[in-house]
């Protein structure tokens, strides 16, 4: 026969009223801290919200991080998740808390209800409490997670920035590095309309960052560029020249250049686009400061995100029409349009730039040139 535990004579004596698991609770007081985990499913068996309430009392006699977890596996296995939901944030040592959280994500493969409890953890908690259990996150090897992940970021939150949507962004690049950028595409381009679009570019780029003192592979970039392209090609005007600056900025001025129809779609004009550029020719004429505004269309094939000063030195070498002035002295100030213009904007646009020397003083004059090609 089987001789009783004193457990077990606990659970048959104990009265079924409120507080009926009184006595069951009560022995975590008591017990070598390697026993509070069974006893803790003791009192989950005699009543689960008694057992959710006392849960704090069985942690707090806890004296290693291991007795932790295997007291927090115990409460999910049976659905108790609110108590431990919370506990990283009753423990003062951070180092702790990073340990428990990644032992108990471990253990996702051998305790499948510790995914759910992960992915509960998303909704229930706040960005924080959300935030102590990345290392969970980190550290479960099973492809539900990935799954679950790749489905929340999908379907993208509204509003420029979500705090748990970020985490969750970066729980996959960790999990998958250069392989999320794929999933990362999809959640850029659903995310262009009101949603945190930028959070999700620089998700982007923190997938394929090096190691510290390494450079990007070329492949990687290639990946990435790629990637930063299509999602230009499938998101508005303002979005997509987002991409086109994060592009120049890596140097991938012809991958920015091909986006010129997707950031300026109203501007195109005979299959490239057309930039105003002028020249300032300045003197004192009789005594009235006078500056001629050279102004000339400069048509650009699609090649070239910018087009510089330096591009257009035909600017430079344009005939003076202050002839019987005193003409101040240095090269003519070139300024190109910071970006192509619409057709027939050059007059408005050489005129605004003009308005700047009208404040200086000077009595301005456009002039029209002629126009100039770029190969």
């Amino acid at each position: 026969m089987m001789v009783p535990t004193a457990l077990s004579l606990v659970l048959l004596s104990t009265p079924a009223h409120a507080g009926k698991c009184d006595a069951i609770i009560k022995r975590a007081d008591t017990v070598a801290p390697e026993a509070l985990p069974q006893v803790f499913g003791a009192a989950i068996a005699c009543d689960h919200k008694e057992a959710e309430g006392s849960f704090p009392r069985f942690m707090t006699r806890a004296t290693d991080s291991d007795i932790l977890v295997q007291l927090s596996l115990v409460a999910i296995d049976a659905d108790v998740w609110n108590p431990v939901w919370t506990m990283p944030g009753k423990i003062s040592d951070y180092n702790m808390r990073d340990v428990i959280a990644g032992d108990v994500g471990a253990a996702c493969t051998s305790h499948p209800k510790v995914i759910q409890f992960l992915e509960g953890a998303y909704f229930g908690l706040r960005g924080l409490d959300f935030k102590q259990w990345s290392n969970a996150f980190s550290s479960c090897d099973s492809p539900d997670i990935d799954g679950w992940l790749q489905a929340q970021l999908e379907t993208p939150p509204k509003g420029a920035y979500d705090e748990k949507f970020d985490m969750l962004m970066g729980l996959y690049v960790r999990r998958k590095g250069p392989q999320s950028i794929e999933v990362l595409k999809k959640t850029a381009i659903a995310a262009a309309d009101g949603g945190p679009y930028d959070s999700v570019l620089m998700q982007m780029d923190e997938a394929v960052a090096p190691k510290l003192g390494a450079e990007i592979t070329d492949e990687n970039r290639a990946v990435l560029e790629a990637a930063l392209v299509e999602i230009a090609e499938n998101v508005k005007p303002q979005q997509a020249k987002a991409v086109a600056e994060r592009l120049v900025a890596a140097g991938a001025d012809a991958s920015a250049a091909h986006l010129l129809p997707s950031v300026f779609p109203d501007r195109q004009q005979d299959g490239g686009f057309v930039w105003g550029g002028v020249s300032i020719e300045r003197g004192d004429c009789k005594g009235v400061k006078t500056a001629i505004v050279h102004a000339a269309e400069i048509y650009e094939p699609g090649k070239r995100w910018v087009v510089t000063p330096d591009q257009v030195t035909q600017l430079r070498a344009l005939k003076p029409s202050l002839k019987k002035c005193t003409v101040e002295d240095g090269d003519w100030p070139v300024i190109v349009s910071p970006e192509p213009l619409k057709a027939g904007a050059l007059d408005a646009w050489a005129r605004q730039v003009g308005s700047d020397y009208a404040g200086q003083g000077y009595q301005v004059e456009v002039k029209s040139e002629k126009g100039i090609t770029l190969d």
